[in-house]
């Protein structure tokens, strides 16, 4: 059994539906849902899924829908679906590698002095702006789909974010950039939540104002 990198695996992926224009947001879903399941089964070469638990996972609420986009993604490469017409035992599914955990290889000379060497310096500095960049932006509305389901959050949160995000082009309301994203995520849940909690509360005032009338003496003169 090949052995699969978790982070290769799903970032390799992520690059592929975001080149791929026949991707919708389910088929996406969908395939974290499967992801999900193959990582709990420690990357096994197949694995048989549950459609009933597998629809809840990926938001998924039709039947045909969930069909259709299960063929969709074996079609297009993504895995090799083989379906159970047994109601008893529970559909198949063979995940797509798309890369393997990679062997690290020892040097067995020291490179040529003519080669260009990088100094440590400049790898700190590329590495540093790699960070800041996927701090600032999220790499697509899966990465934050992800992250909001890492949290107990809500995916309809999510996609409010994303859009919100979207639509503000990854500026605060200032005018400011944002530079994490994932903070500024928490403080739109949080405040999202606030403002909810806020307007299904009772009205304070008038419920102070019909305890008032109801201790007010009628006997005393105007």
């Amino acid at each position: 059994m090949e052995k699969v990198n978790y982070i290769t695996q799903l970032n390799v992926a992520l690059e592929h539906f975001n080149n791929d224009p026949r991707i919708k947001q389910g088929h996406i879903t969908l395939y974290l849902a499967f992801f999900h399941i193959w990582n709990r089964e420690f990357f096994k070469s197949t694995i048989t899924i549950n459609r009933e638990l597998t629809m809840e996972r990926a938001k998924i609420k039709s039947k045909t829908t969930y069909h259709n986009m299960v063929r969709n993604l074996n079609d297009w490469g993504y895995l090799k679906y083989y379906p159970s017409y047994d109601p008893r035992r529970g559909s198949v599914i063979r995940m797509a590698i798309f890369c393997t955990q990679p062997v690290q290889k020892l040097a067995k000379t020291v490179p040529e002095p003519d080669q260009n060497m990088v100094s440590s310096y400049k790898q700190k500095t590329y590495t540093n702006k790699n960070k800041l960049a996927g701090l600032a932006r999220p790499f697509n509305i899966l990465e934050v789909l992800l992250f909001f389901k890492t949290n107990n959050w809500t995916a309809d949160e999510g996609k409010k974010y994303y859009e919100y995000y979207q639509e503000r082009d990854g500026k605060l309301s200032r005018g400011l950039p944002i530079k994490d994203w994932k903070l500024a995520a928490r403080n739109f849940v949080e405040k999202g939540r606030e403002l909810e909690r806020k307007r299904t509360m009772p009205i304070s005032g008038y419920v102070n104002n019909l305890h008032i009338a109801k201790e007010k003496d009628y006997g005393q003169p105007l």
